[in-house]
């Protein structure tokens, strides 16, 4: 079974796959930053993760001076918003720690 074919799948097994119309989108951030010791990462880290709980998405990933992860929703059935990917890409900007940000489009959570 191709799992990148949807035309042979019906809808219960296109949700249990997470294809089609239950695709679940996040996208990939890269920000290059000062930080050179944990002190300074950890109040980074900690402020970024109640910033991103905040508008209801998770993160996995980390780095000191390249700071590197995904973002997902925190909903099951949810896919992020370019609206939420802009906020949390202008939040990482007006950092003063960080001098470089990159953000990939939506991709496919599942299968990314």
């Amino acid at each position: 079974m191709k799992i990148e074919k949807i035309e042979n799948k019906n809808r219960r097994l296109r949700k249990k796959l997470y294809l089609g119309e239950f695709a679940i989108l996040g996208f990939e951030i890269s920000c290059t930053t000062s930080i050179k010791d944990f002190d300074q990462y950890d109040i980074f880290i900690d402020e970024f993760i109640d910033y991103i709980d905040s508008i209801d998405l998770c993160f996995g990933g980390g780095g000191l001076e390249l700071f590197v992860g995904f973002l997902c929703s925190t909903e099951r059935y949810r896919s992020v918003t370019e609206e939420e990917q802009v906020l949390v890409a202008q939040w990482l900007e007006a950092r003063s720690e960080v001098s470089k940000v990159e953000v990939s489009e939506l991709l496919d959570a599942n299968y990314a």
